[in-house]
């Protein structure tokens, strides 16, 4: 059986009260816990709950107060910037509010990850066309954000994540600015990556009926 692929160890983290300077929010409270490879894990709660903490905690945006945290068989808990960016390279991320930028097509917002990976053009070109029909949007690939609908840019942020062939695929609130329909539709696609491409999905969410599916 392999090591998993992410481990909190008795993780805690406090956050300053701006204003009170002997005072600390705790958002994550001795958390424990392991990721299989390949599995879909679920991690359910209301809003400010630490949700979110938790995702910035598995790609290092946020440092743990106490515990470790490891990632594709590393430590990462006090890795340096330059140290953190291969790892940062296998890990996707999806948000509520899709990110994409608004004064580039379908395509180039899909390229943009690859493009910072100095990826050839070609490879670039063939990537994008790949991820274009995996998702659904082939006909779509020349359209701008604001003439999509939410659950289409939602695809275009899952076909953004998948570019760089990640191993992690981090979801956060991803199906929260959809209708019930078309999250059934964006949650197929995630059920779709994870059996096509053996991709590890973290989902965060506040809905039970997302953590149920």
């Amino acid at each position: 059986m392999s090591d998993p692929i992410i481990t909190f160890d008795h993780v805690v983290k406090e956050f300053k009260i701006r204003g009170r300077k002997a005072e600390t929010a705790r958002a994550v409270n001795d958390v424990s816990l392991s990721i299989d490879r390949g599995d879909i894990f679920g991690i359910i709660g209301y809003s400010g709950a630490g949700k979110s903490t938790l995702v910035r905690l598995i790609n290092a945006l946020e440092r743990p107060t106490s515990g470790t945290v490891t990632v594709l068989g590393t430590d990462i808990t006090a890795l340096n910037e330059s140290k953190l960016r291969p790892i940062r390279q296998k890990i996707g991320m999806i948000f509520q509010q899709f990110n994409l930028f608004s004064t580039k097509t379908v395509s180039q917002n899909i390229a943009y990850p690859l493009q910072l990976d100095h990826w050839r053009k070609d490879y670039q070109d063939r990537r994008v066309k790949e991820l274009l029909e995996f998702v659904g949007l082939a006909e779509h690939a020349d359209k701008y954000p604001s003439q999509l609908s939410g659950g289409q840019k939602q695809r275009v942020g899952i076909a953004r994540a998948l570019a760089t062939n990640p191993e992690i695929l981090l979801a956060d609130e991803a199906t929260s600015a959809l209708d019930p329909e078309t999250t059934t539709e964006v949650l197929a696609l995630l059920k779709r990556v994870n059996e096509e491409f053996g991709i590890t999905i973290v989902l965060i969410t506040h809905q039970m009926n997302v953590g149920r599916y």
